[in-house]
């Protein structure tokens, strides 16, 4: 019997405005929720929780951490610095504790995130050459102690976030277009004249794909964060840096030989997410998008396949964003403490109940892995 996906996918979002309450029990104890925290008293942590809010990892890091990338073939993560730091933390997610620490050459720095190849040996890694104002990606062998073998050109300034499309060889990067430097680490030197831009790299040589920029009145659209959808559907996830009063759409879709398709939502909406988005993920359809707002303190959530705008739920300095077990669900974690489930249709949501979850100021970004 052949299903039609268009109809299997409509049957799943009819079915996603079940109250969070009842989804919570789906959420399997496999799956792990990977973040960098702060603790109440200061320091800097990369932790990872179950569902149920149960600590499994919690490991101290010598500064504030960003994102992850996740080994598809075993149970390894590595955990990156926040621009413009040098280390990286190599992480076994059964074991709870952590094997190794990379760190980045000397004139490059970590810009936050990383991806490993489809059978998990490479791990390619967003970095900056900030000596020659430019973006590069460094590769490294997991199965040599992370040894670097080299890098690729990103073909852009300020590449933020990296995935790798269905295929196992064409890389999608996010050049933010903002040059930086590490000695002057928060400061933006080329606003006026910045261009960022999408591209896609094949991982294998760092060939140059393709380079999918946005109407020129939009430059200052600096691309930050990606999340990929079904049939390698690319979500774009915006920050804004042209004149405050500009109402502008902060994300966008985009599929290989097409044009980039900003989405829109209701003028109180895109006023709301003050010029931000913090994180993008799928749900598992890979046809529901959530982008964080934490400046305008909110999550956002389209159907994709569509183009229609579903809902925006309030959240305190909510960034990090995974998909959770059930279609249309989300966890959602707060800067200011705590993680909450989030239905994308109903807009219902509920806080996990865990004083480890609540005692922490989670940091960017939230990772689903499985063990």
């Amino acid at each position: 019997m052949v299903i039609d996906r268009r109809c299997l996918v409509g049957s799943v979002l009819a079915g996603l405005a079940l109250p969070p309450a009842l989804a919570k029990a789906a959420l399997p104890d496999k799956r792990l929720y990977l973040s960098a925290r702060r603790s109440g008293d200061g320091a800097f942590w990369v932790s990872a929780f179950t569902a149920q809010g149960v600590s499994h990892l919690d490991v101290p890091l010598p500064g504030r951490g960003h994102s992850f990338a996740v080994q598809p073939d075993g149970p390894v993560a590595v955990h990156f610095a926040r621009r413009p730091g040098r280390f990286a933390k190599v992480l076994d997610l059964r074991e709870g504790r952590a094997l190794a620490e990379i760190e980045a050459p000397a004139q490059r720095h970590f810009y936050g995130h990383g991806v490993f190849a489809a059978e998990g040996a490479l791990l390619y890694a967003t970095e900056n050459d900030y000596e020659a104002e430019r973006g590069v990606i460094g590769v490294y062998d997991a199965s040599a102690g992370y040894r670097r073998l080299g890098e690729l050109a990103s073909h852009g300034i300020g590449p933020h976030d990296i995935r790798l499309l269905s295929d196992g060889e064409t890389l999608a990067v996010a050049n933010g277009g903002i040059a930086t430097r590490p000695d002057l680490p928060r400061v933006k030197l080329n606003l006026p004249s910045m261009t960022p831009s999408l591209v896609y790299l094949d991982r294998r040589d760092g060939r140059l794909l393709e380079e999918v920029r946005l109407a020129p009145e939009l430059h200052q659209l600096s691309i930050r964060h990606l999340a990929v959808g079904a049939d390698d559907h690319v979500a774009i996830a915006m920050q804004y840096e042209g004149p405050f009063g500009d109402r502008v759409s902060l994300v966008a879709l985009h599929r290989r030989g097409g044009q980039p398709r900003l989405l829109d939502a209701p003028p109180s909406v895109l006023r709301g997410m003050k010029h931000y988005c913090g994180s993008a993920a799928f749900d598992h359809s890979g046809r529901v998008l959530a982008v964080s707002a934490p400046r305008g303190n909110r999550l956002v959530f389209w159907d994709v396949e569509e183009g229609r705008f579903l809902s925006s739920v309030e959240l305190a300095d909510g960034c990090g964003i995974a998909a959770a077990e059930t279609p249309g669900q989300f966890l959602a974690s707060s800067g200011v403490g705590g993680v909450v489930l989030v239905d994308a249709v109903s807009g219902l949501s509920h806080q996990l109940a865990s004083d480890f979850l609540n005692g922490s100021q989670w940091d960017n970004h939230l990772l689903a892995a499985d063990i």
